[in-house]
C-alpha cells in the first residue's frame, strides 16, 4: 500500500488572504506540479469549490467547546495517484436537509445526468433564501470517479459539523 502524502492540512479561520496563501501552498507543491495539466485542474478547482462551501455554509461562531470543535478544516492528501480533499466546518441544523438532499442527489447521478442537472440548475431564478443552488456540488461531482463523501456530526440542539470528502484521481 501507499503511504500518504500531506500537502495541505490546515484548520483555523478563512478569510480571503488564508485562501490565497492556501492557493499558493497546493500549487507549489511537487505532488500537484508532477501530476497531468488536466488532474492538476481537476484537483484545484475541487480544493477551490471546497473552500467556498465553507464561506458558503458555515455557521457563525459560537463561543466555549462548540467553537473549538467547529472549526473550519480543509486538508489535501496523496495516496497512490489519488488525492483526497477533505473540508468541514460547522453549520446549523437547520440547513443539514438542503445540503444532504442536493448530496445525496448528485451522487445517485450519472455524467450526463450531472451536466443536464447543471443546465437546469444555472438556469433557474436564485431564491433570494437560498443559500446556493449546488453548482459547486455538481461540479466537484463531475469532477470524480467516485460518490462524495460526507457526514454530520452533532455539536448541540442547533449546530453540527459538516465534513465532506472528494476523491481525485491523479
Amino acid at each position: 500500500m501507499s503511504k500518504t502524502v500531506t500537502l495541505i492540512d490546515y484548520k483555523g479561520a478563512f478569510s480571503f488572504e488564508t485562501m490565497e496563501k492556501l492557493l499558493n501552498t497546493l500549487r507549489s507543491t511537487k505532488e500537484f506540479q508532477e501530476m497531468r495539466k488536466p488532474a492538476r485542474k481537476r484537483l484545484y478547482s475541487t480544493f477551490v469549490e471546497s473552500i467556498d462551501n465553507i464561506f458558503k455554509y458555515a455557521a457563525s461562531n459560537p463561543t466555549g467547546t462548540i467553537k473549538k470543535k467547529g472549526t473550519p478544516m480543509i486538508s489535501v492528501k496523496k495516496q497512490g495517484e489519488r488525492f483526497a480533499v477533505t473540508s468541514g466546518n460547522m453549520v446549523l441544523n437547520d440547513d443539514i436537509g438542503d445540503l444532504s438532499f442536493k448530496l445525496d442527489r448528485v451522487n445517485q447521478l450519472d455524467n450526463e445526468a450531472l451536466k443536464s442537472l447543471y443546465e437546469d440548475v444555472i438556469n433557474q431564478e436564485a431564491n433570494a433564501e437560498d443559500k446556493g443552488a449546488g453548482l459547486g456540488l455538481i461540479t466537484m461531482a463531475l469532477r470524480t470517479e467516485d460518490d462524495i463523501g460526507f457526514s454530520f456530526s452533532p455539536l448541540d440542539e442547533n449546530h453540527s459539523f459538516f465534513k465532506m470528502q472528494i476523491i481525485i484521481n491523479g
